[in-house]
């Protein structure tokens, strides 16, 4: 019966004759054709190819619905293609494209329990661009020699990409294909060169889609509004965003002294935690408060546009000072989230109090999150060395009391770490005549060994922080 009706298929059906060089062949057609390579410019009609003698097999519905399960692992897959697909001129049947790398495997499954050789065709399968992954198409169009790039973030709809030296000819060429392929984007764009302005927002330029960098992101429940050009967002810091409020509890107060557009500050003032926040970039700060107005926190967030060494002394100084003449309840968190930089504003806490101050303040001693970058090989020990470079900022040791946590956040390279260390700021930090100067097991030009490239690094298959 199915043999009869095949006949009134448009598609050329043949008879199963496979061997070892049939299915080699076959498999390495199934790629965008290479003749494109080294274009820097995208040619959709190149990518119209004919598949000849893919294997399927054709199914009354109560035969798929018997072995649908057992053709699954075997299916042929392409982008914006169905495996299995229904047969218009022939009612309740259906074709079942298989993979021509896999075939011998699922005609050892199948062949003792359907009647295969009725069953299994050959037939041909037009693709067009569409049924390419960005991949396959940047792999078919890039020379041998250059990696694809396979990384970036996703920022609203923006895409962001960091790309090498040697991609750069290619570089509209790739923002075309992930502006073509990855859903929701309208925008494609490529940094420029590392963080190194005041401000810590990265130079970029536009390689495919609109001109527009204004976004709306969400995380954690809150909403973001921003110029992607102008201020610091990283999509990958979620995480660690979720878990320094979830330490937190309501009825804290949170001094966050690096707060961008307020991914650390809403979330916490949402919860109940009054907020102090700061930051030097004018674009950053006018986000902040927008995003505060949005999520509906303005009566617990304070914003402010300092620099962040000024905003300890004074702002931050004398909240802390006047909440302990009130006895007020709760801890205080002074979170540090600039990791090429915040070490360096340690000192700050070296006579930031009077003596009368720090007895009544370390009463219920501050908690200080402070975030690093921590360069070394993959045999050291990270949190130790994270602790050894507080300590050296600091002048001070950590003692085991005083130590709250050491928490690893994210990988940046092969061989640096960004690195968050949480203390309580204890007597022995703040009085006036420091108990060391300077500790003895760090030289004072070792900065490198933990910050690596001015604290930032271009990544490899990933996104710098």
């Amino acid at each position: 019966m199915i043999g009869s009706r095949i006949v009134q298929l448009n598609i050329h059906l043949s008879k199963v004759q496979f061997n070892f060089y049939h299915q080699t062949s076959m498999a390495s057609l199934l790629v965008p054709p290479t003749s494109i390579r080294g274009k820097n410019s995208l040619d959709y009609e190149a990518f119209n190819i004919t598949l000849k003698n893919i294997p399927c097999v054709v199914l009354a519905d109560q035969y798929l619905r018997q072995f649908i399960n057992k053709l699954r692992p075997f299916f042929l897959k392409f982008r914006s293609f169905k495996s299995v697909q229904s047969l218009e001129t022939i009612d309740g049947q259906y074709i079942v494209y298989l993979d021509p790398r896999k075939i011998k495997n699922v005609t050892d499954v199948l062949k003792k329990e359907i009647l295969w050789n009725k069953l299994y065709k050959e037939v041909e399968l037009k693709l067009s661009y569409i049924n390419w992954q960005p991949h396959e198409v940047l792999n078919a169009i890039l020379p041998e020699d250059i990696e694809v790039p396979t990384s970036f973030s996703q920022v609203g709809h923006i895409i962001h990409l960091n790309l090498r030296n040697e991609q750069l000819p290619y570089k509209n060429v790739i923002g075309q294909v992930y502006l073509d392929k990855i859903p929701n984007v309208k925008t494609v764009v490529n940094k420029v060169n590392i963080i190194d302005n005041v401000y810590r927002n990265f130079a970029m330029e536009i390689l495919a889609g609109e001109q527009n960098t204004m976004v709306s992101v969400k995380e954690n429940g809150c909403i973001y509004h921003f110029d992607f050009s102008k201020v610091y967002w990283n999509p990958r810091l979620g995480t660690e965003h979720f878990a320094l409020v979830n330490f937190m509890k309501k009825g804290d107060v949170l001094y966050d002294i690096f707060a961008g557009v307020g991914p650390f500050a809403v979330p916490s003032a949402r919860k109940g935690i009054r907020v102090l926040a700061n930051d030097l970039n004018p674009e950053s700060y006018k986000w902040l408060v927008k995003n505060a107005q949005v999520n509906k926190v303005t009566d617990l967030l304070m914003a402010f546009n300092k620099d962040g060494r000024e905003f300890l002394k004074v702002d931050v100084k004398k909240d802390i000072v006047e909440r302990r003449e009130k006895n007020d309840n709760g801890s205080e968190h002074i979170v540090m989230n600039l990791p090429a930089l915040a070490v360096e504003f340690l000192d700050v806490f070296e006579n930031w109090l009077s003596s009368e101050e720090i007895d009544k303040v370390c009463l219920n001693p501050p908690v200080v999150h402070v975030y690093c970058f921590i360069k070394a090989s993959k045999s050291d020990d990270f949190y130790a060395l994270a602790k050894l470079y507080i300590e050296k900022k600091l002048g001070y040791n950590l003692p085991s009391e005083s130590l709250l946590n050491i928490h690893q956040v994210r990988n940046i390279a092969s061989n640096k770490e960004m690195m968050r260390v949480s203390f309580l700021l204890t007597k022995n930090m703040l009085k006036e005549e420091p108990a060391m100067k300077k500790l003895k097991h760090v030289n004072d030009n070792d900065d490198d060994n933990f910050l690596g490239n001015n604290g930032e690094e271009q990544e490899q298959d990933k996104e710098c922080i």
